[in-house]
């Protein structure tokens, strides 16, 4: 008898058990589908303009981090686990990776809608303060549609526009893999005039100012800020935190600009393209000052441009007149802007200077890049071109804690791992609704 009562417990408790467990997994899964659902449901919500909700009944509903990387760890990588990168080097170098050649890029975005669901363009969030803040992108590209496109996805948002100038000597493919792609979206556009672009000259420049000129004038867009990006770039902000870091700002611009004599041959005597080489070289001949008794600066050719001060820039007649003067000096692009910047008299919009009368260098918060001739800088664990540092593996647990906005440069071909990871770090930041860390940019604008 006391043997069949134990033998009957025991048969109830595992009954009740399996029934407890099978309970709590059905509810569990239903809790999994709603997620999902309301996930894409929220998501269609915010691209109509209507925000994001986070939570619901007391649920959190937001999306939970995901691994676009499986070969690896990226977690591990971005926290500088050593041995793990180690591995991660391992791994790609065994790997027998097949890119996306230009000609598939093109083939795919013939067919749009087969295009966003490959490249999953419904998978980020928008809210109510990015849509009152859109923002506008100059992309400057000469190859790889592959990685063209992987930008164009990290920093794309429905209510923001977008220019891409394709470099006229490229591949033609890259340019029909570009058209086919911006017939897919109402706010991509190629640019108007495309510039055969010869490196360190006025055209690298010219292709900027085409691209400003058609979002300034060719959209429907009242887009605040302005930034014109290199294709082998990345972003280190989701765009939710470049909005709130812009509303700090409140129309200053982030334009570098300093004065150095090191430079000075670039203005010294005028240069011009050399038709067998394709290469800029001076002339010999004296260049004439510049006009309006400007201070030449030097600076990046990279920024983040208020509306203000694009207006300026293609308007103003003080701003036209300096650029003409550039025309026929070395690698203008990095003198332009500068020098606009440099001379307070010439009136550009948005510019904070010092007490002493020059450019904040506090404000140059675009682009972080790590330069082989300057020292002290962070070691690169890439490669040195053109004396900038390739980003690789080691890069990326530095990258992630700066302060700039975009890190120059990529190769989606060299250690791909570090910008997979990269693309999948930026995914999951703009996945969750963590504060935003603001007091750097407060501290700037406020000193």
């Amino acid at each position: 008898m006391i043997r069949k009562r134990r033998f009957t417990r025991a048969f109830l408790i595992s009954i009740f058990s399996i029934v407890f467990i099978v309970t709590i997994q059905t509810k569990f899964n239903i809790y999994k589908d709603v997620n999902h659902e309301l996930s894409v449901v929220f998501t269609t919500a915010a691209i109509k303009g209507k925000g994001f909700p986070t939570t619901t009944r007391g649920l959190d509903l937001r999306p939970k981090p995901k691994r676009l990387v499986h070969e690896v760890s990226c977690e591990q990588i971005i926290e500088g686990n050593k041995q793990h990168i180690s591995f991660a080097s391992n791994v790609s170098e065994s790997l027998d990776y097949k890119y996306l050649t230009d000609k598939d890029i093109r083939k795919l975005a013939q067919d749009c809608e087969k295009f966003l669901e490959i490249f999953d363009y419904n998978r980020f969030t928008v809210s109510q303060e990015e849509l009152d803040f859109p923002l506008a992108f100059s992309i400057i590209a000469h190859k790889d549609a592959v990685q063209i496109e992987m930008l164009l996805r990290a920093i794309y948002r429905p209510h923001n526009v977008y220019c891409i100038h394709v470099d006229r000597s490229s591949d033609s493919f890259v340019l029909d893999a570009m058209k086919a792609i911006s017939k897919c979206f109402s706010n991509v556009l190629i640019a108007s005039k495309l510039e055969d672009i010869i490196y360190e000259g006025y055209s690298r420049l010219q292709a900027d100012l085409n691209c400003m000129a058609d979002l300034l004038n060719k959209t429907d867009v009242d887009w605040k800020y302005l930034i014109n990006l290199p294709a082998q770039e990345y972003p280190l902000k989701t765009n939710a935190e470049i909005v709130k870091i812009f509303k700090i700002f409140n129309g200053t611009s982030s334009i570098e600009s300093i004065y150095h004599e090191g430079t000075h041959y670039r203005v010294n005597e005028t240069y011009r393209v050399n038709p067998k080489t394709l290469k800029m070289e001076g002339t010999g001949r004296q260049k004439d000052p510049p006009p309006y008794n400007t201070t030449v600066g030097k600076g990046s050719a990279y920024g983040a441009f208020s509306r203000r001060f694009v207006h300026f820039a293609l308007n103003d007649e003080r701003a036209q007149g300096v650029l003409q003067w550039t025309k026929d000096t070395f690698s203008p692009d990095e003198t332009f802007w500068a020098t606009l910047v440099m001379n307070k008299h010439l009136g550009a919009p948005g510019i904070k200077y010092t007490a002493s009368g020059i450019p904040d260098q506090s404000l140059w918060i675009t682009t972080s890049i790590t330069w082989k001739f300057i020292k002290p800088q962070p070691v690169c664990h890439g490669k040195y071109v053109r004396d900038v540092c390739v980003f690789g593996l080691g890069d990326l647990q530095r990258l992630v804690s700066v302060k700039e906005l975009f890190a120059n440069k990529f190769y989606h071909d060299y250690q791909p791992f570090a910008l997979k990871c990269m693309e999948e770090w930026l995914f999951n930041k703009s996945s969750t609704n963590l504060p935003s860390e603001l007091y750097y940019y407060r501290r700037i604008m406020e000193s």
